[in-house]
């Protein structure tokens, strides 16, 4: 009988590691997405930057140009 209770006992300390093991790997996994959607709205923020400020330039030549 305690050889039962000590297996029970035993399982359920294993079923406590194995939802926690779980809850790692999931926050991890959010941890990578948010980093990878961090990265892809840099990077898009970063060209949209990069394309106004050539058109302003353009527009502002093109102006004082004009003059």
């Amino acid at each position: 009988m305690k050889t039962i209770a000590y297996l029970d006992k035993k399982m359920n300390l294993d079923n406590k590691g194995q939802s926690s093991a779980e809850l790692i790997l999931i926050i991890g996994g959010l941890i990578i997405i948010i980093l990878f959607i961090g990265n892809y709205v840099t990077n898009i923020t970063s060209t949209t930057q990069n394309k106004l400020k050539t058109v302003i330039t353009k527009e502002r030549n093109f102006l004082i140009n004009k003059i």
